[in-house]
């Protein structure tokens, strides 16, 4: 196994996060500094990482959530609000598979393979995220039915997917929207550029998992053959 594969599979951190390691000198091999991240690791390696070595690597661990209202996505934060990763009872140091802006409720699935999130997030992979969205606004169809061609919200942000208006009741709209890359704010940003605002944002199911019976807040763990449908 690559190194910078191993250290993100031993839950040190993301792969990305795991390559800046290396190039920084922090990680030692059988004693010596390791710069390449590409170096296979053997079973009997004595493996350092920022000064911890690692004994062994722990068994993947994925689980999906119904994140409530208020969860940031963060591993961390210096203002003490409240994390997603707090609500999953594990001992192994876990990774969001992106993430939900803290208003925003729904599916979020977390991991202690570093490896698997940076697989599960890269845009090349097209993994399907489906949202239920609420408006006041209505957009006229021939404007929302243009994403499927592909919309240029600005420069150097285009987002392609397919929206559905469900209805309206109690004076909200309710939309449903297909995705495959998870840009930053990318719902709210297609709503404001079809001429509308969101009220509220629900992710509905990610990579297939949906939390349609999951309440919010709860989570399960997500089965080795049901993992092995989506990996890329």
């Amino acid at each position: 196994m690559r190194l910078n594969k191993y250290l993100s599979r031993s839950g040190r951190a993301s792969r990305r996060a795991c390559d800046k390691l290396i190039e920084s000198g922090k990680v030692m091999v059988n004693g010596k500094v390791m710069l390449d991240y590409s170096y296979q690791v053997n079973d009997d390696d004595v493996v350092v990482c920022d000064g911890s070595m690692i004994n062994q690597l722990p068994g993947r661990e994925v689980f999906l959530l119904n994140k409530l209202k208020g969860y940031i996505s963060t591993s961390s934060d210096p203002n003490g609000r409240k994390k997603v990763i707090d609500l999953i009872k594990t001992n192994n140091r876990l990774f969001t598979v992106g993430r939900l802006d803290r208003d925003t409720t729904g599916a979020i699935l977390l991991t202690n393979d570093g490896e698997l999130a940076n697989k599960l997030m890269h845009p090349k992979n097209k993994i399907e995220r489906i949202y239920l969205v609420a408006t006041k606004i209505d957009i006229l169809k021939s404007e929302y039915s243009k994403l499927e061609a592909g919309l240029f919200i600005e420069k150097g942000f285009f987002v392609k997917g397919k929206l559905l208006r469900i209805g309206k009741k109690g004076g909200l709209i309710t939309w449903r929207i297909h995705l495959q890359e998870g840009k930053n704010h990318e719902i709210k940003r297609i709503f404001k550029f079809l001429g509308s605002s969101v009220t509220h944002l629900h992710r509905e199911s990610f990579a297939g998992f949906s939390v349609e019976n999951l309440s919010p807040g709860k989570y399960r763990r997500v089965k080795k053959n049901e993992l092995n449908r989506i990996l890329p």
